[in-house]
């Protein structure tokens, strides 16, 4: 008995010990199973309630643009329902923006309301009673300085819609703190939580069954959809990844079949959770970097920028500068060579700019056509900006091919740097976004960099528009002078005169044109400006009969379609012949060599107007461009004239540039004409026309008619 008892002891003993570790081993994967599956949940909520949160952050973002805007205010002030309809109307209507938008209280006795696809025309109202009751509660504490708005959810049609709400204000200064409390009305956009979007998170986040349920699901795996007043109005259920039930079972009928080598078996399943936890993590830091990385260049987009700025202001003895590149005539590379091309060009220049990247210079695509650089260092970051900036304009100096063409590489550069370590980055990144904007302005394609002055020259451009608009209402304060254009001939009368813009304000008073006439090209006033302009010039044509007229006109212009063929109408319509007027451009017609624009200068052409480049030589025109255009004179400008009186290098300059002209068969006018010794040298030279105080200042048509003679000597004028 004894004998036998042994080995049974053993083989119990044994067994039992076998027993045991494959309970511990089937206990372990039991466990592996249920925490993975636990904590990939957990993952799951946190991803959706995050990516909930980003889209609702997306929607105030466009709630905050939509109702700080100056123009809506007013028109809501004003209850210009048109103009309303032209904004919230419209871009709910076609619902790429978003899909829904209403405007109750202030002026509005009912609430206006739009519906994607239903129309301009405002309906009935949206947004249920007690949501507007819960807004009017919410928005008098909303910081209209931080631009803050409300957001909440409503199921429309079965479809959750994603609301932010706030006060529709001016983010005029002025106009804001003259804002009555409580007086303005409140505005709402909604943007409905496509289905698309569900299956995109669903393959994103490898979930199933992402759906919206209007019963609290009895599981933590869910997210809340507030309502306007936090109370959840719906949820999002789903039915997270389970990798440690798919483990559980690949390993279950190796473990059945194999148990009595479980070493073996414990070496396999080590090393195939290893392998199964390295393929989570690689996808885990696929998915992270694709949310960073732009996909069309391979550069760092706009969320990676931010995340680099945050990591910078966590570190005090570091100072950062950013630059903003924005590509100047990025439209005429698309309409020349299409999407693709322009793609294309995109890509490249995105490479260029990759190779100025390093420690100290973070490169990202922020959208479209607009890039990035930050610059931080402890020490020298001045210097090391500089040395970048030359580094980027080196870059741009040979051209980029795409589509068979060649495109030259031009860019709007706005740069700030901290003004103190820390700095909100989102007022960094404005800042140099203004910065750019005044380099836009300035047409240079020098660097601009962001100081004070920029601020007052806002204020200063928004009360110009402000009264620039009433004026263009009123249709007052607008007047022409004339300048004389005479023959080179000695005592010759004029042969045309240029008809020069002025405009006074009852708050401003008199208003330089280069002013006025920049914020109207800025504001998209030019166009109405522009036409009463004309109808000004007209009149007064009638009164100098058989002399002809310059009229400027600007290149913003120029890029409407149809503005030749009106032109041609609205001169016709006066009874003047279109041979008496010269169409004048300056030479930022180059700049922005638009298909539409040299279609529109065609058409101006063959409609019988002369078309004249005025101040030639300061800016960027080429003789390709001459030879393209059907130009039939060029105006020299007046710093050459002023160059001839400083030695023989301005004499060779004016004559080279009317040998050009000779051979192209222009006519020549020389401007800045002051003292008959310029006049002398000029007609020496072999202009044809001369222009200047010489011959006399810009005066009233009346001071060119008061004799009855519109040839009389100017020069007592």
């Amino acid at each position: 008995m004894s004998g036998n008892t042994l080995p049974r002891q053993i083989v119990v003993l044994v067994t039992a010990v076998l027993l045991a570790v494959m309970a511990i081993l089937w206990l372990s994967l039991l466990s592996v199973r249920t925490t993975m599956d636990e904590s990939a949940a957990e993952e799951s909520a946190r991803r959706v309630a995050g990516r909930l949160r980003n889209m609702q952050e997306q929607v105030a973002l466009l709630a905050s643009d939509y109702h700080n805007w100056t123009d809506l205010y007013l028109d809501a002030r004003d209850r210009e329902l048109d103009r309303l309809a032209s904004n919230y109307g419209i871009s709910a209507h076609r619902g790429e923006v978003f899909q829904y938008a209403e405007i109750f209280d202030g002026p509005f006795a009912a609430p206006l309301s739009w519906r994607a696809g239903a129309g301009l025309a405002p309906q009935s109202g949206l947004l249920s009673e007690p949501t507007r009751a819960a807004l009017r509660k919410i928005a008098p504490g909303l910081d209209p300085k931080r631009r803050q708005s409300h957001d909440f959810f409503e199921l429309r049609d079965g479809q959750p819609v994603m609301f932010s709400g706030s006060y529709l204000l001016p983010e005029d200064p002025d106009l804001l703190a003259g804002v009555v409390p409580g007086s303005a009305p409140i505005a709402a956009i909604g943007k409905i939580l496509q289905p698309e979007r569900l299956q995109d998170m669903e393959r994103e986040f490898a979930i199933a069954g992402l759906a919206v349920t209007t019963v609290a699901p009895q599981t933590d795996i869910r997210a809340a959809l507030p309502g306007v007043d936090g109370t959840p109005v719906a949820w999002l259920r789903w039915t997270p990844p389970q990798p440690g039930t798919q483990l559980f079972w690949k390993m279950f009928p190796i473990m059945a079949g194999i148990s009595g080598l479980f070493v073996v078996i414990s070496w396999s399943a080590a090393m195939l959770l290893r392998s199964k936890a390295a393929g989570l993590i690689e996808r885990e830091a696929i998915s992270f970097d694709r949310a960073r990385i732009d996909a069309l260049t391979g550069l760092p987009n706009r969320f990676a920028m931010r995340e680099h700025l945050g990591r910078l202001r966590t570190r005090p003895d570091v100072d950062c500068a950013v630059l903003v590149i924005d590509l100047v005539r990025f439209k005429l590379i698309n309409d020349t060579v299409g999407h693709l091309g322009g793609d294309a060009f995109l890509v490249e220049f995105g490479a260029r700019l990759r190779t100025i990247a390093d420690d100290t210079a973070f490169v990202a695509r922020y959208g479209g056509d607009e890039f990035f650089v930050v610059f931080s260092a402890s020490a020298d970051l001045d210097r090391i900006v500089e040395e970048k900036c030359r580094q980027i304009s080196a870059l741009s100096e040979v051209p980029i091919q795409c589509g068979g063409v060649s495109f030259d590489v031009l860019s709007s550069k706005g740069l700030v740097f901290e003004d103190h370590r820390g700095m909100d980055h989102d007022e960094l990144l404005r800042r140099a976004d203004r910065a750019m904007y005044s380099a836009k302005l300035r047409e240079t394609l020098e660097v601009v960099r962001y100081d004070k002055r920029m601020e007052t020259e806002d204020i200063d451009h928004k009360r110009v528009e402000r009264e620039l608009r009433r004026a263009l209402a009123a249709g007052e304060g607008f007047a022409i002078h004339y300048q004389p254009i005479v023959p080179v001939i000695p005592g010759a009368r004029p042969v045309r005169y240029e008809a020069l813009a002025r405009w006074t304000s009852p708050e401003l008073g008199p208003v330089a044109p280069d002013r006025f006439i920049k914020v109207a090209e800025a504001s998209g006033l030019i166009m109405p400006l522009g036409w009463l302009l004309l109808d000004l010039i007209c009149a007064d044509m009638r009164q100098l009969q058989g002399v002809g007229v310059g009229i400027n006109v600007s290149p913003a212009q120029l890029m409407s379609r149809g503005f030749a063929k009106r032109f041609h109408q609205v001169v016709v319509s006066h009874g003047i012949a279109p041979e008496r007027i010269v169409v004048e451009v300056t030479e930022q017609v180059v700049m922005r060599d638009d298909v539409t624009i040299a279609q529109e200068l065609i058409a101006l052409s063959d409609s019988g107007f002369r078309l004249a480049l005025d101040d030639f030589g300061t800016g960027f025109a080429s003789i390709g461009y001459l030879t393209r255009m059907p130009f039939d004179e060029l105006k020299i400008d007046r710093s050459f004239v002023r160059s001839i009186e400083e030695g023989q290098q301005g004499m060779r300059m004016v004559k080279s540039i009317i040998g050009l002209a000779r051979a192209m068969e222009l006519d020549i006018v020389a401007e800045g004409i002051e003292t008959e010794t310029d006049a002398v040298l000029l007609r020496r030279s072999g202009a044809d026309f001369l222009q200047g105080y010489h011959f006399g200042r810009p005066a009233p048509v009346t001071a060119w008619i008061g004799t009855g003679d519109p040839g009389r000597d100017p020069k007592g004028v």
